[in-house]
């Protein structure tokens, strides 16, 4: 494995030399730039660093001949990353790099490379720049195709953790089937699955029950009838300690399982999808002692928060992450609960349709903690398997779109919310809200258009009352302008305005933007992952170009 770079450099620069006189093949890639300029603030209490300026800097390539594949990633944090990223990402250097064969159903990746078993509970390695989050393996991976009824993958690899590695290495195997090329089911489709993830990690604590061999196992299906599709998964994990701040907690082995299930039924104008989840003890690390950090490093498995992803700024103050992992001082183990979405639509020329029909999305969702009984002497609890225990969190919503006009179109979101913040933020009171959003598009001559966005959050509890509007202008597909305001007005302790205006650049693959405001410091989410994201201010910009 040390000697990887150096045997992938020689292969990339012996199959340069051998395609000279030969066709060039195909070569793409991007380029990413985002700046941030830190300005102190009193209103928020925000001190600027003495690096005001920072940037974060991305330069992927990607070249392909024949079935050969070669790319690599460059990254920069100069002179350091943005305040609430990770602090193992400093400095600058080429990030991954891979080479991969691919020829019928055979594909061989070594290097860094990107991969998910079933919904990803058991095992995902992927990227997300907004988060600040790269999980890439470095190793090997080998994918095989058996005349699609079998996909089978193998994969060993240490864990990206910054520009270094995991102490850690990983090994996995994942078989997907299809069922109906086996066996011909009328009108039904039916796959299976089953993963296995494991970790080797020497034991550096006084545990001498600690197996350096600790590893995860995942069984599914999908079945698909018609308009009717259901999917289940179960995940093990063998017993392994708990850490915080890079320290072991106790001598005390804990295994953890999952339960995931979905159910819906989908039609022309109607859509229902149900998911119920079960975490305990489920969140699995490419090195121990990185349990319970708050930047999503050495994180093996993908455990998003399954709520509605709002668009808007005043439904997204309350957040849910999810909660599986142990705290014996909280007394939680897990978590329990789901969601529901309904889809309708209404058909034009009908009451509630109207001239260009209406739609209609309801979803529902509720997440409690684990009823559980602890003994904090021994340090074990028992936790009951369907009993939900304290209510966590709670999001009921209501999005009507509607089209008024050919030049109007409307979103109206109604939110309840129940957010228990001493449970998730460990400080503060339980929260009640009520928000209101509406939405407004103008569509005008010449390719304009203008939008505005006003909302408003009523709760007597936390940080009480916040408006907020946002207005945008449109002067064609490529230029637009911005500004908006979010005002914590009944606050009690002090009123702040959370302002941002700017503009935005964009033609062909490029695009530019640049805004100046203030931060609101909480959790910033992508797909149900997040960070805590400080209270700052000042400018920003971004470049994105692709070739």
């Amino acid at each position: 494995m040390k000697n990887l770079k150096k045997i992938l450099t020689i292969i990339v620069l012996i199959f340069l030399g051998h395609i000279q006189a030969q066709e060039l093949g195909h070569f793409s890639g991007g380029y990413e730039a985002y700046l941030q300029y830190y300005q102190s603030d009193a209103a928020t209490y925000f001190t600027a660093p003495s690096d005001q300026l920072r940037s974060i800097n991305y330069l992927n390539t990607n070249y392909t001949y024949k079935q050969f594949s070669f790319g690599l990633q460059y990254e920069a944090y100069l002179p350091q990353a943005f305040l609430g990223y990770s602090p193992d990402l400093k400095g600058n250097g080429i990030a991954t790099y891979f080479v991969q064969y691919q020829k019928n159903h055979l594909a061989v990746t070594a290097g860094y490379f990107y991969d998910q078993f079933g919904s990803g509970l058991v095992f995902r390695a992927w990227e997300d720049r907004q988060l600040g989050l790269n999980n890439a393996l470095k190793g090997i991976r080998v994918k095989y195709n058996f005349e699609d009824f079998a996909d089978i993958t193998a994969l060993m690899g240490n864990q990206r953790i910054g520009f270094a590695l995991s102490p850690s290495t990983i090994y996995g195997a994942n078989a997907d089937f299809d069922m109906n090329k086996l066996i011909h089911f009328d009108k039904i489709q039916f796959k299976t699955g089953l993963s296995y993830v494991t970790r080797y990690q020497e034991n550096d604590g006084n545990n001498f029950d600690l197996k350096p061999m600790i590893g995860s196992f995942s069984s599914r299906f999908d079945l698909n009838a018609g308009n009717f599709y259901t999917n289940f998964e179960y995940v093990y994990k063998q017993p392994d300690a708990r850490a915080a701040n890079h320290v072991l907690l106790d001598q005390v082995l804990f295994d953890g399982n999952a339960w995931l299930w979905n159910l819906g039924y989908s039609q022309k104008g109607l859509g229902v999808n149900a998911t119920f989840r079960r975490l305990e003890n489920i969140q699995m690390y490419s090195d121990r002692l990185l349990e319970g950090n708050l930047y999503n490093s050495g994180v093996m498995n993908f455990v998003p928060g399954l709520t509605k992803q709002h668009d808007f700024s005043l439904a997204n103050i309350y957040v849910y992450q999810a909660q599986p992992g142990i705290s014996f001082g909280e007394e939680k183990v897990g978590e329990i609960g789901g969601q529901m979405d309904l889809y309708y639509t209404f058909k034009r020329k009908t009451a509630l349709g109207g001239k260009y029909g209406t739609k209609l999305a309801l979803n529902m969702s509720r997440w409690h903690g684990l009823n559980a009984t602890f003994d904090h002497q021994r340090q074990i609890y028992r936790a009951d398997f369907l009993k939900p225990g304290t209510l966590y969190f709670q999001d009921i919503n209501l999005e009507i779109r509607k089209k008024i006009s050919p030049k109007i179109r409307t979103v109206v979101s109604l939110i309840d919310l129940k957010y228990n913040k001493p449970k998730l933020e460990f400080e503060g009171e339980f929260v009640h809200a009520h928000i209101f959003v509406a939405d407004l598009e103008f569509k005008l001559a010449q390719k304009r258009s203008a939008r505005l966005e006003l909302q408003h959050l009523d709760t007597k509890n936390d940080m009480k009352n916040w408006a907020a509007i946002l207005m945008e202008y449109n002067f064609n597909h490529h230029f637009n302008i911005y500004a908006g305001d979010m005002y914590n007005y009944g606050n009690d302790l002090k009123k702040i305005h959370y302002f941002n205006f700017g503009t935005t650049y964009t033609k062909s693959g490029t695009r530019l933007s640049l805004a100046y405001g203030r931060q609101r410091g909480g959790l910033l989410c992508v797909g149900g992952v997040c960070r805590y994201v400080p209270s700052s201010k000042g400018v920003t910009a971004s470049l994105s170009l692709s070739f």
